[in-house]
């Protein structure tokens, strides 16, 4: 982290004036020329560093330092609050935050001496979401609360209290307020946000609070090597907006379920802030705070910035709190009007400012800041309580109770012919205590010790990708200095090992284990509760790696990991001339095709299984003719890549498929899809060219002379089973079209839906003639009513003569992940393993209709068992549905994804699904 450069002479000449005319440091509307709260006024990013700086200027309180570049290359800033004495020993204090945050060498009696030396370190951010200003307005306010202030709570917060502040989006906020404040008239700025012309993160819009365990984007790595690597705060105050319907705000606590995998005194801490939260609100007349059931979010799930705490060791808050740019209606809603104890007091419906937000954000601010001061030696003792006690059960014998071994200590019980006891608790009973011991703590059932991943894999480059993952989270990781054997298999030197034994032990069980979510529904027998994001989510499942649980300690030499990792530079085995025999495996591979493809040089398919080196024959090996540039590629892409090459001396005698760079239309609709961003990301990693288009691009036809694909994203398009996104906030079929004469010309070619009148025949022209349709998610529903194609909803019913989906009470899948089977010999299947998990939420599934003649489903669920991790009802469904199917229509192909396998760039096990697509579309099928 770097300083911040200093403001110019003049600048602070003409602060120092302004100053001097009053208050001791300038508050922002001195500065801004706007009251923050203000009606129809939207702080953008350089306002919220301006401020800040001329801060910095007048105040020996804060200080300002750099985290790091944005996607934007703008750079993100942190403001530091504390006393003077504090900031003077800065690094001092942030050591003994991450030493009791790491918990590793230390004493219990060591650690309370650093706690009591230490202070404490709260993180406070605001507008990870860009279009919740209300918390741009709030960040800037609470910094200039804290700076300025004199009171004994202010002086109490700086003395005990290091405060972190930062803004989570700065490209969006910039161009959230840049958009909104274009209009000089305030009179003439709109009511919303709904005409904005793009995703309000670069790529990810909403979701970029959904990359907390990946941490792919910028922003992420910024904010993640704060709170896990540099800082390590004990408290996390995560401000959005807007609170429920008929309520001012959500705070914590949250409602269950509850993450059996991390430190429960990160719940209880939790709690008593939330009632300081409560209380402060309360004591300042200040009503219509909610908590717990009366929102849906939950301290389940892994991946928010918030979430993610929870998994290391600290107390993350969610404040939700109503307040656009003119004011607004609380609603009457008549069950918020009664009080209970998870809305204390209700508030009475009426017109609501912003500025009566900010104040209430101000208020939490200070409560959780007065927690952080009162409390400091006991959250600086607590988070490395829980780290300590994670590295703790990391090396012993320890088990993780979830829901099926609860489950199965009732089968044990009923298995021994006995029958569960009524306890004097309505609803309980109890069975035989040996059960706690002859299942509970089964010790087939111990937790991993360690977790190894070897480099004799199918695809160890996208396991790296997993460790760096791990790594950017604050995980440790080991690597083997020479080779070893554990509890009866052999594993090479540089295998990597990463150990329960460490604070972070909850995020990298997490990682690894699968989620096993209880069933939750809203009475026995009725509809689900949703959980509030995924159910099933595990990381190495996702990426398709292959690890070894340790039961016992491993005793190998090692190395720690400093830093993120490179694959193990691969090899060109052999001298032959003809050319490079290539794995299809990794998702390397289709970068080295890339490159191949851009400069112009052969590559194929070769369609009979054959051996690449000393590997099993496969399906798609890659043959790439030789050519000085072409082998100059290869080489280099070698040992960047991790990817064996085999120089021969003979060119296969396999039949083979000549590739050509396909000419990808990416489709994106006005206000942007996250599902698109996404995989714009993902192309862009994997070096896919690609052209984003909108309607009205499509509408006007002739995609052929431009395009070999068109790819659809999920959210899309809207079809008879399903009015609204595919789910978990991911995209939008209601997009908004503003007057074209209210926004630039730039962007007016970017209005337009996708239509049955213009697009659908449009696209069925390109696909007729030849080109490729991909629709993934709630999108390949959408095409096959468009485009009457002959396959089958796999999970539906006819009721009345009407289709219709299965109710929820009988198939439900909220965010899980589901082993599909693979047929590797077909084109779209190559490299992938006979199995693959895909994440599956609300997802379609097809069944073949007679009239279906060419069609293939490469990927299908199959057999018992499916559910690797999350929570799947009525998965008997399932049983003969096609995951993916591939069809002709006319000279072309259309293929259809029904589980979304380029989900938040995390599902790179079955990245290769969607890549083989894209070549294999490209290929000509003229009759």
């Amino acid at each position: 982290m770097t300083p911040i450069p200093a403001l110019t002479a003049a600048f602070v000449a003409l602060l120092m004036a302004t100053t001097a005319l009053g208050a001791t440091v300038s508050p922002p509307e001195a500065v801004l020329g706007h009251v923050m709260g203000e009606n129809r006024y939207v702080p953008n990013y350089s306002d919220t560093i301006k401020y800040w700086q001329v801060l910095a200027s007048q105040s020996d309180r804060i200080r300002l330092v750099d985290i790091g570049p944005t996607t934007e290359k703008r750079r993100q800033i942190m403001a530091i609050v504390s006393s003077p004495e504090n900031l003077a020993l800065l690094d001092q204090y942030k050591d003994i935050s991450v030493r009791l945050g790491r918990a590793e060498g230390l004493s219990d009696d060591a650690a309370r001496d650093l706690a009591a030396k230490g202070k404490s370190i709260v993180w406070v951010d605001g507008g990870i979401h860009a279009s919740e200003v209300e918390t741009d307005h709030a960040l800037i306010q609470e910094v200039y609360d804290i700076v300025s202030s004199d009171d004994a709570e202010a002086r109490k917060i700086r003395d005990n209290v290091i405060v972190l502040f930062a803004a989570d989006n700065p490209d969006g906020q910039e161009y959230v307020a840049d958009w909104y404040m274009r209009f000089k008239n305030p009179a003439d700025r709109e009511t919303n946000f709904d005409s904005l012309p793009k995703l309000y993160h670069p790529y990810i819009g909403h979701d970029n609070n959904r990359d907390f365990y990946m941490a792919e984007m910028a922003e992420t790595q910024n904010i993640t090597r704060v709170l896990y690597h540099d800082w390590r705060p004990q408290i996390i105050l995560n401000q959005h907006q807007v609170g429920p319907a008929g309520t001012v705000v959500f705070i914590p606590p949250f409602r269950d379920p509850f993450n059996y995998n991390y430190h429960p005194l990160a719940i209880t801490s939790l709690e008593e802030v939330g009632a300081a939260l409560n209380s402060r609100l309360l004591s300042e007349g200040k009503v219509g705070a909610v908590t717990r059931s009366d929102a849906h979010y939950d301290t389940w799930t892994n991946g928010n910035l918030r979430t993610s705490t929870y998994f290391h060791n600290a107390i993350g808050l969610l404040v939700e709190i109503i307040g656009g740019v003119t004011p607004e209606p609380i609603q009457l809603v008549p069950e918020r009007q009664l009080p209970k104890n998870d809305q204390p007091a209700p508030v009475a419906p009426q017109m609501w400012t912003m500025a009566q937000s900010v104040a209430y954000s101000v208020a939490i601010n200070r409560a959780t800041l007065t927690y952080a001061a009162a409390n400091r030696e006991k959250v600086l003792y607590n988070i490395y309580r829980m780290g300590k006690d994670s590295i703790d059960a990391g090396n012993r014998d320890s088990w993780t109770v979830t829901p099926d071994r609860i489950a199965a200590m009732h089968a044990a019980s009923l298995a021994a012919g006995q029958k569960p006891v009524p306890t004097r608790t309505t609803g309980s009973s109890s069975i035989d205590s040996r059960f706690y011991d002859d299942v509970l703590h089964d010790p087939a059932y111990r937790d991993a010790r360690a977790y190894i991943i070897s480099p004799d894999q199918h695809d160890f480059p996208t396991a790296v990708r997993f460790l760096n993952a791990l790594i950017k989270m604050g995980v440790t990781v080991e690597r083997a200095r020479t080779a070893f054997t554990q509890e009866g298999k052999a594993y090479p030197a540089g295998s990597y090992i990463v150990k329960a034994a460490q604070a972070y032990r909850p995020h990298l069980r997490d990682m690894f284990e699968p989620q096993d979510y209880a069933e939750n529904f809203e009475y026995p027998g009725g509809p689900p509760i949703p959980p509030a994001d995924a159910s099933g989510y595990t990381l190495a499942y996702q990426m398709g790696v292959h690890y070894d649980r340790a039961l016992e300690a491993v005793s190998v030499a090692t190395e720690t990991v400093d830093g993120l990792l490179k694959p193990y530079p691969g090899r060109v085995v052999g001298s032959g001339k003809a050319g490079f025999l290539i794995s299809h495996a990794t998702n390397n591979s289709f970068i080295l095709t890339n490159r191949l493809m851009k400069a112009r040089q052969q590559a194929f398919w070769l369609r009979a299984p054959t051996a690449v080196g000393d590997g099993k024959p496969e399906s798609g090996a890659i043959w790439v003719p030789n050519t000085p540039q072409a082998s100059a590629i290869v080489r280099s892409a070698s040992a960047e890549l991790g990817i064996d090459a085999y120089a021969l001396d003979t060119t296969p005698k396999s039949p083979k498929t000549a590739l050509k760079a396909p000419r990808i239309a990416l489709v994106d609709v006005y206000g942007g899809v996250m599902p698109s961003g996404w995989t714009r990301w993902i192309f862009e990693q994997f070096e896919f060219p690609y052209t984003i288009v909108h309607p009205q691009a499509l509408d006007r036809g002739r995609l052929n002379a431009k395009y070999d694909i068109v790819l659809m994203s999920d959210s899309l398009l809207p079809n008879r089973f399903t009015s609204k996104g595919g789910g978990m906030f991911r995209g939008r079929f209601e997009n908004k079209q503003p007057d074209p004469s209210r926004i630039p010309a730039e962007y007016r070619d970017w209005l337009g839906t996708i239509t049955t009148e213009k697009t659908i025949p449009a696209l069925q022209d390109f696909v007729k003639n030849g080109g490729a349709l991909i629709a993934i998610g709630s999108t390949s529903q959408g095409i096959i009513d468009a485009f009457g194609l002959p396959v089958q909803n796999g999970t539906t019913r006819v009721v009345d003569g009407q289709e219709q989906v299965l109710p929820r009470t009988q198939f439900y899948v909220p965010g899980a992940l589901l082993t599909a089977t693979t047929d590797t010999t077909t084109p779209l299947g190559y490299g992938l393993e006979p199995k693959v998990d895909l994440f599956f939420d609300s997802s379609p599934v097809f069944r073949l209709r007679p009239e279906a003649t060419d069609a293939h489903t490469p990927i299908r669920f199959e057999g018992k068992d499916i559910v690797h991790s999350g929570w799947a009802l009525g998965t008997d469904y399932l049983q003969g549905t096609a995951a993916v199917v591939d069809l002709s229509y006319g000279n072309g192909r259309v293929f259809l994804f029904g589980p979304e396998v380029a989900l938040r760039a995390q599902t790179q096990g079955a990245f290769k699904l969607m890549f083989n697509a894209l070549y294999d579309g490209a290929l000509s099928r003229k009759k």
